[in-house]
């Protein structure tokens, strides 16, 4: 089962009961406030109460009441390319969703709505997904949906997820801009100390670390956090003071990332393992490594530890 996110990007949401296309795209924002609509009022208010109707069902979790706005042979693929057909397997796909991701909410930013046939319309817009949690960042996603009319009802379709490449590399790194800060993590072994801070370009994170060993400096390096257009991931790029480097793509998963890297150490060996990253609060994040190997040889992992916030320097 994907994240919940994953699936539900790939839903059509809506704002409010019998709210023609305009006026949607007008309480979205500016963005996308020329949206469109190109057939009577009629059949726009039709849809967005079909929207309003899902949105309904979604925000109560009632996976029966939110595929019953789909159409019976109805068809869902997500960014990956993922396919899900039919209004049952819909159903089940969204039970399981709700499940596994109570409170989620939802919202679209309409593009534009063109009625291609008095039958068949076709919407584009931006939807956002915020899980439930002071820890949940929201996500957004490009999406396109195809409603035909059926017995005198609009139904979905087709419906499509895809990346938005309206956004910035900044706007990218954004559910993850809770990491700026200071950083630290205090055991018997070791002192590890983090800071966070956006580039000047505001296109990257950048993370310094320090790790001591009764108070004195041990390991040092640099942390550079940007977006891969190509693999359309979160990459890092990690450099340490004595000389050995490592890249690795990041993997959301609700409120925790899995960052898959490899390296190489400075005296040549190669080095791979799995850190999991996870938002407790707004200052507080654990974190883990796993699948860990050195020469290929596997390593013993790391057990999850957590990190804290440093609280503000005193005002003297």
């Amino acid at each position: 089962m994907r994240t919940v996110s994953l699936l539900l990007g790939t839903l059509l949401l809506g704002m409010s009961p019998q709210v023609g296309a305009q006026e949607i795209a007008r309480r979205a924002g500016a963005p996308f406030a020329n949206a469109t609509s190109t057939q009577s009022g009629d059949d726009a208010k039709a849809i967005a109460g079909l929207v309003a109707a899902f949105t309904k069902a979604f925000n109560a979790g009632d996976a029966t009441a939110a595929a019953a706005t789909y159409a019976e042979d109805a068809l869902v693929i997500d960014e990956r390319g993922e396919r899900t057909e039919g209004r049952a397997a819909i159903r089940a796909q969204l039970a399981q969703a709700f499940a596994a991701n109570p409170g989620t909410t939802i919202a679209i930013q309409v593009k534009s709505l063109r009625f291609l046939s008095p039958e068949t319309a076709l919407e584009e817009g931006r939807t956002i997904i915020t899980p439930v949690g002071a820890a949940a960042a929201p996500e957004t996603t490009h999406f396109t949906v195809v409603y035909i009319k059926k017995d005198g009802n609009w139904l979905q379709s087709v419906v499509r997820d895809g990346y938005d490449h309206e956004l910035t590399p900044h706007d990218r790194l954004k559910e993850i801009d809770w990491l700026v800060g200071e950083w630290i993590n205090e055991s018997q072994d070791a002192v590890v100390s983090t800071s966070c801070k956006w580039s000047a370009d505001g296109n990257f994170l950048i993370r310094d670390f320090t790790m001591k060993t009764q108070g004195q400096p041990v390991l040092s390096g640099t942390q550079r956090i940007g977006w891969d257009a190509v693999k359309r991931q979160i990459k890092t790029w990690v450099f340490d003071s004595e000389g050995g480097f490592a890249d690795g793509y990041w993997t959301r998963e609700g409120n925790r990332w899995l960052i898959k890297a490899e390296g190489v150490r400075q005296d040549g060996l190669s080095a791979s393992a799995t850190n999991i990253v996870t938002r407790i609060g707004k200052d507080r994040m654990s974190w883990q490594s796993v699948d860990r190997t050195l020469g290929g040889v596997a390593l013993p992992g790391v057990n999850e530890f957590t990190v804290v916030r440093k609280p503000p320097q005193p005002i003297r």
